[in-house]
């Protein structure tokens, strides 16, 4: 080869390999916390127990809900099947709790407290916007 031929193909300067290395693994890493952001939604609570990770278990009040010696705000909910399974609340008991319809509870099963740990509750209650019968 003669000094005045160009050399044909790409260079690769380590810079660019250095950035595309951190590029990788950003994506690689983003795509697993990514994936861990969703949760399953089950209707059963037998689901909701043996899950191993965060689960959304919705249902029905099964109870108007109390709270515990250590402040936490407990109730029942039942799943579609009639079974009831005790839900602790670090939070405070949600507006409108009572006139609820459907509850997600959104956490884990814990067999030590043998009750549905929620990190969060979200409470629907009947739309004040629903179609009211007729009385003629």
């Amino acid at each position: 080869m003669t000094p005045t031929e160009e050399r044909s193909g790409v260079r690769v300067k380590p810079l660019h390999l250095a950035g595309l290395a951190i590029i990788m693994i950003a994506v690689v890493f983003g795509a697993f916390g990514f994936q861990s952001g969703f949760r399953s939604y089950t209707q059963s609570i037998d689901e909701a127990m043996a899950a191993t990770r965060s689960v959304q278990l919705a249902g029905f009040l099964g109870s108007t809900g109390e709270y515990d010696d250590y402040g936490r705000f407990t109730f029942m909910l039942q799943d579609e099947h009639g079974k009831l399974l005790r839900v602790i609340s670090q939070d405070p008991r949600p507006a409108n709790f009572e006139h609820a319809i459907s509850i997600v509870a959104i956490g884990r099963y814990d067999q030590g407290e043998d009750a549905f740990m929620s990190d969060q509750l979200l409470v629907k209650c009947p739309s004040k916007y629903q179609e009211v019968e007729n009385q003629s």
